[in-house]
């Protein structure tokens, strides 16, 4: 079974909507071609419409009068600012097969022999000619381009003062950070221009709101700057960048905890536990796979089979597995190379002694916790890459032994050492 014809991939939802079909079956007895339409979640059907093949074999659907029921008018005249209005388009999705045989009982049917990818529709009609030369790249926003809004008037408009004007637009894999909006005078003078973001982010991607953020940051509310650390920022882009009053309302002034829960004196560490996790293991806003998990492996679960974990809260990956007693330059120059699912990641380095303190807790467990798992025995000791300014043929060396400390080792001694790599 072929389809031969069909729809844009965004078409006005009440013009015509046609698939056309073909298949070398269409000669068996009592023949019908079959059209399932779905929703976007390609399991909820719609509709299904059966056909006998026309005069020429083909079998030919006009989908739209099912379809024009399920978009309508959500549009709110009264919001100064960008809106997503999600009635005013519905995505779909067609599976054809063919029903065809002799058997008393009826015909036999072979459903779902072809699936077209998912298309939408748009609360919108035009006139017959207009609709001869439709062409969706026409009304699809995209950057540094003049498009089409949804409206038959003019793309150039004018605007009396005290009066509103909306501009409907739609948009395909962009999304459309900001409006820039310029008046001018009856003479043609410019005489301002305005900016005016799109702080609806909660479906934009990563590089989109990445975008977003870097224009506009100081106009994000303290939900909005919640769902980028939770998604699609490092926190260290956000220390770098948020006003104090920000950071305040999101816990983002703290550093991290240091994983010591019992406390000693009220006020001191194990009391107050500041910083901007939960807890030494757990984040206050989801990863980006969609869990609070401080460390996971490369799928988001905590199995670590690659013997890889992902900081989600310093950015940092780390290779698992300790490294065998080497001095200091042999360890620098280690040139790991560690495949983890799909990929190989060979830009390993010796982590400087805040990163080794990163994971380090404060208490008897120290780093013997999944998935470092390292026992806190006599020599329990790694390199960093930090050297001592003041005695520069030696480094700091971590130890993990009942409380971590960092003291200074010649660099010709030998210790074993971990290795991480920035993940994100």
């Amino acid at each position: 079974m072929t389809i031969t014809q069909y729809p844009s991939k965004f078409s006005p939802a009440y013009n015509e909507l046609v698939y056309v079909v073909t298949s070398s079956n269409q000669s068996q007895p009592n023949y019908k071609y079959i059209c399932d339409i779905y929703a976007a979640d390609g399991t909820t059907r719609l509709a299904r419409i059966k056909r006998i093949p026309q005069p020429d074999g083909y079998g030919m659907f006009d989908l739209h009068r099912i379809l024009e029921n399920y978009v309508h008018y959500d549009i709110d005249a009264a919001t100064v600012n960008f809106e997503k209005n999600s009635a005013s388009g519905y995505p779909y999705i067609v599976k054809f097969g063919e029903e065809y045989g002799s058997d008393p009982t009826g015909p036999v049917q072979y459903l779902s022999l072809v699936t077209e990818e998912k298309r939408y529709v748009f609360n919108s009609v035009f006139d017959f000619p207009d609709f001869l030369n439709y062409n969706q790249t026409d009304w699809l926003i995209a950057a540094s381009v003049q498009k089409k809004f949804l409206t038959n008037a003019p793309i150039v408009q004018s605007i009396r003062p005290g009066t509103n004007a909306w501009l409907h637009f739609m948009t395909d894999t962009n999304v459309v950070a900001k409006l820039v909006l310029k008046t001018y005078n009856s003479s043609g003078t410019l005489l301002s221009t305005y900016s005016l973001t799109n702080t609806q982010i909660g479906y934009m991607s990563a590089a989109q709101v990445q975008e977003l953020v870097n224009s506009q940051l100081a106009n994000l509310t303290s939900s909005q700057l919640k769902y980028v650390l939770g998604t699609v920022m490092s926190n260290q882009f956000l220390q770098d960048n948020l006003s104090t009053i920000q950071r305040n309302s999101i816990n983002e002034i703290y550093t991290l905890q240091t994983g010591q829960t019992t406390s000693y004196a009220t006020g001191d560490d194990g009391n107050l536990q500041h910083g901007r996790l939960t807890d030494f293991f757990t984040l206050k806003t989801n990863n980006s796979f969609g869990n609070t998990h401080r460390f996971t492996d490369e799928n988001g679960a905590q199995v670590f089979g690659s013997n890889y974990v992902i900081d989600h809260a310093t950015g940092l990956g780390w290779c698992t597995t300790l490294q065998t007693s080497a001095t200091w330059a042999t360890a620098i120059a280690n040139t790991l190379s560690l495949t983890v699912g799909a990929n190989t990641y060979n830009d390993f380095k010796l982590p400087n002694a805040n990163e080794v303190l990163s994971i380090t807790q404060y208490s008897a467990v120290c780093l013997n916790y999944a998935p470092f798992n390292l026992n806190p025995v006599s020599s329990a000791q790694v390199w960093s890459s930090t050297t001592n300014y003041s005695a520069t043929t030696a480094a700091l060396r971590i130890s993990y032994q009942t409380f971590p400390t960092a003291s200074s080792v010649a660099k010709s001694a030998t210790q074993p050492y971990l290795l991480c790599r920035k993940h994100f």
